[in-house]
């Protein structure tokens, strides 16, 4: 998969197809929808970057197919631009969302400090740590549409304790694993991209790391991102992930993305299904 799926192709009319993911996931990859989507609005907003996405999964797709997107210019005032978007497959569905593009302005800076982190170089690449632990169990590794594109090396989870309280967290680090040019949207629809990559996966192991045992099924049922500033998706970034609540078969998880330097690009929330296996059938 090269960076060229990410940017959908115009159909005319404010309407994009987008391809899909080269992996073996029998259902679409969330953070594809995410950077596919966000690619296609911003094609439409005449340079201004995007700060803020909020999409919601409708429905699963199926990782095989492409996509189409049709993009409803709901606003375009002095400084700020707002669009709709729909992603459908086969007539189906798959996320709705909206997003706010602006031009920026001047006003007040401070930002949260960087949590302390081990290098990167230091943690291994988690599609070598899948093929490893494929190859110990005498398995062929499953292939992902996340990891063709992203570096991902995630650190330990870490549970915190406050009386009857707990917060599992993570650190992640990611960047891509082709150099991207200049072009700020390719940056930013990667970023997007990767900022779908272990949110579920988190709480999954947050409740087998708290004792439960007991077969689970998940998946992404919103996602949001807000950019601050830009940043370069192919250097090292730092993805932080929480999950401060899990309830009633849904989960909250929460993420900060910083340089390595410590400046924060972007923050990320995400409500996921975390539930004990239900019989065959939807949502």
């Amino acid at each position: 998969m090269s960076v060229a799926q990410l940017m959908p192709t115009a159909l005319g009319g404010d309407r994009f197809t987008a391809p899909p993911g080269e992996g073996d996931e029998r259902r679409t990859y969330g953070g594809l929808i995410v950077g596919q989507t966000l690619a296609a609005v911003a094609a439409t907003a005449d340079g201004v970057p995007c700060h803020s996405l909020h999409l919601l999964f409708a429905g699963a797709g199926d990782g095989t197919k492409p996509v189409t997107i049709g993009v409803d210019r709901l606003r375009d005032g002095r400084a700020f631009a707002a669009r709709g978007a729909r992603v459908e497959q086969d007539g189906k569905l798959l996320a709705s969302a909206t997003l706010s593009f602006h031009r920026g302005d001047t006003g007040p800076a401070y930002q949260a400090a960087m949590p302390s982190a081990p290098d990167p170089d230091s943690l291994e690449d988690q599609r070598e740590t899948r093929r490893r632990n494929a190859a110990a169990r005498g398995k062929t590794p499953r292939t992902s549409v996340a990891e063709a594109l992203i570096d991902a090396r995630p650190g330990e989870l870490h549970i915190d304790r406050d009386g009857d309280g707990v917060e599992p967290h993570r650190i992640l680090w990611f960047r891509s694993r082709i150099a991207l040019d200049d072009d700020p949207l390719a940056h930013q629809a990667m970023i997007a991209f990767a900022s779908d990559m272990g949110l579920v996966h988190m709480g999954m192991m947050a409740n087998n790391a708290l004792g439960d045992g007991a077969q689970l099924e998940g998946a992404s049922l919103d996602h949001t991102i807000w950019f601050h500033r830009p940043a370069r998706a192919d250097q090292w970034l730092l993805f932080v992930q929480r999950t401060p609540l899990a309830h009633g078969g849904r989960g909250m998880t929460q993420g900060m993305i910083f340089t390595q330097d410590g400046s924060l690009v972007a923050s990320v929330a995400q409500e996921v299904l975390i539930r004990h296996a239900q019989p065959a059938g939807g949502r």
